[in-house]
């Protein structure tokens, strides 16, 4: 317990690290055991955090040997979040005498499949006995119906029911999941762990299973976390959601931080309004943050945030006071829209006041009028990193299989993490696709070269186990495109969903036009206004609405300095032939004008 000096001390270094930010303060030194906080993006939700966790270790609040558990969706999140607390914690309790190993002693953070690996690993042998050495079990992705019948050598009927839980996990079909629950469980421990497999549900569903089966664990963890932080709460999907509401105690304490607004992964099951869900179940006290630090030198861009979110806020008459004036290009067609763009990047590249600036081309999705901006790049000579593939892009996924394959096979051989070991290990992937002339494997081996210097780098502080958690996490997450910040390209071409947690520099929204942004199945196929994309948003499309702001909002606030959209007149349809094309709804939204440049 720190004296009172000390605690002066500290109240005073987050006062100076929060410049006085009440709402980010207000966080910090809370004493309510039920926090449920709206963070937007570039809203100081990763320090406000760090400050959190600090505050509460250096006030004593967390007894030696219990420990904090912060959760967060993605592996990518969790493992910035550890490196943010390794670097800052120190700084901020030094008073203490505190250190690098009291820190990982009083912490522990992951995904949740990291979370579970790690109870499996230690608790697992109670469901089967293989579950103690999880870490060399070969991974099988049980959406797929093939896969499962050919790994497992069983009948399509049995493959089944694998694949028809991973679809309810989806669709947030809770019903047929508590039904199913324990058929699924007892058919991954008698048909996957018997064969040496285990699935991405799998790993989740086993710990709530040894949670049901063992009471007596639960009760241990729910004693050894007295607090739970969850960073990208609105992505939690249904067994992550059951999982954490096990882990909560009557004293648990609970801070829950994310953005409705960017729940852009609902249809791999990120649960419809869940903050609202959490707030009600756990009579959760409300913290929204209010101010936006990254576009604090951009007023039309901290107009553009704000008008955006009030739009989300009240879709049918939102209380817009001023309009954001944000740069658009618009061309007769796509060729002569995709060479104004490739003119702009060119300016940005130009290095005039001798900065080196990072560009993202954020698209929808993939299609013939994002290939013709690519041609043009190729013809003007300007570099780019291709990032042009989804979640369930069947390369994307092969690739992934491959290098949980390959890294498991080397794990059975030589547990350790080191650079001839992860060297080995990428060799062993680049001659498996040598002779692929595909842009994705291309771009794939490039992150995964990137991120295996990183784990070396980067995530030198973790510890050996971490390090492999990390690894597997990654290949059975499938985040290799989590890594695309690091490329050495200048510009990145991605889908909005694969950017999503990533910034640059500048980002590029080419294709703002109907049937592109939003797509045909988002709102335009069920639109009533399909002649002039003027729509009026009522409690028919208000959800669609919605979902496609959502993913409108994750490809703004992917920049750091500034957005710039740029549509034509004309576009290709995916056969190749061009139409008439009306400007995106999205761009017409109250509170938006276009400057045209």
């Amino acid at each position: 317990m720190l004296s009172e000096s000390e605690q002066n001390q500290l109240l005073q270094k987050l006062r100076t690290l929060h410049s006085d930010d009440e709402k980010q303060l207000e966080v910090v030194f809370s004493e309510s055991k039920r926090l449920i906080v709206e963070a937007p993006a570039g809203y100081g939700k990763t320090k406000t955090m760090i400050s959190k966790v600090a505050y509460l270790l250096a006030t004593g609040q967390i007894a030696h040997p219990k420990k904090i558990l912060a959760l967060t969706f993605s592996v990518n999140a969790a493992y910035k979040i550890k490196k943010e607390l390794s670097e800052h914690l120190p700084y901020l309790i030094q008073s203490i005498n505190s250190n690098q190993l009291r820190i990982n002693q009083n912490l522990f953070v992951s995904n949740y499949h990291g979370f579970c690996r790690h109870i499996l690993k230690k608790y697992g042998y109670l469901l089967h006995s293989k579950l103690s050495n999880l870490d060399i079990l070969k991974s099988v992705d049980d959406s797929r119906n093939e896969e499962i019948t050919e790994l497992l050598k069983i009948s399509y009927d049995n493959a089944l029911m694998f694949t028809k839980y991973s679809d309810a996990v989806k669709k947030v079909d809770k019903q047929y999941l508590s039904k199913f629950f324990h058929r699924y469980t007892d058919g991954i421990i008698e048909r996957f762990l018997d064969k040496d497999y285990i699935s991405f549900n799998g790993i989740l569903a086993l710990t709530l299973r040894l949670f049901h089966d063992y009471s007596e664990v639960l009760h241990f963890y729910r004693g050894y976390f007295p607090v739970i932080i969850v960073d990208e709460f609105q992505d939690t999907n249904v067994l992550s959601w059951a999982l954490l509401k096990k882990l909560v105690a009557n004293k648990t304490q609970l801070v829950f931080m994310g953005d409705s607004l960017q729940r852009i992964y609902g249809f791999i099951g990120a649960i419809p309004n869940l903050m609202l869900e959490a707030e009600q179940l756990f009579s959760m006290e409300q913290i929204v943050l209010e101010k936006n630090y990254r576009f604090m030198s951009n007023p039309q861009m901290l107009q553009l945030d704000k008008n955006i979110r009030l739009n989300a806020k009240k879709p049918d008459a939102p209380a817009i006071q001023t309009n954001a004036k944000i740069p658009f290009i618009f061309a007769n067609n796509q060729l002569e829209e995709a060479k104004k763009i490739t003119q702009q990047i060119s300016c940005l590249l130009s290095y005039e006041d001798g900065q080196l600036y990072k560009i993202a081309i954020l698209v929808k999705q993939r299609g013939v009028n994002i290939e013709k901006i690519i041609e043009v790049l190729i013809e003007k000579g300007i570099s780019y990193f291709y990032a042009l593939f989804g979640d369930d892009d069947p390369e994307y996924l092969l690739f992934h299989r491959e290098c949980c394959s390959q890294f498991t096979a080397q794990l059975r051989k030589d547990i350790r993490i080191s650079k001839v070991t992860l060297r080995k290990f990428y060799l062993k992937i680049e001659e498996t696709f040598k002779h692929s002339s595909s842009p994705v494997i291309k771009s794939l081996l490039n992150l995964l070269e990137v991120f295996l210097s990183r784990v070396l780098s980067d995530y030198s502080f973790l510890s050996a186990e971490d390090k492999l958690i990390l690894i597997r996490d990654t290949f059975d997450n499938r985040t290799l495109k989590q890594n695309m910040e690091y490329v050495s390209e200048s510009v990145i071409i991605s889908t909005i969903h694969g950017a999503k947690g990533l910034e640059w520099d500048y980002v590029l929204m080419p294709d703002m036009e109907q049937y592109s942004m939003p797509n045909w199945y988002g709102l335009c196929g069920a639109c009533n206004h399909k002649s002039n994309c003027n729509l009026t948003v009522d409690s028919r499309n208000e959800k669609n609405f919605i979902e496609e702001l959502s993913v409108f909002y994750v490809g703004v606030t992917r920049a750091r300095k500034q957005v710039l959209f740029s549509a034509s007149s004309t576009r290709f349809k995916a056969n190749g032939t061009t139409q008439q094309a009306n400007l995106s709804c999205m761009l017409k939204l109250p509170g938006i004008t276009l400057v045209e440049q």
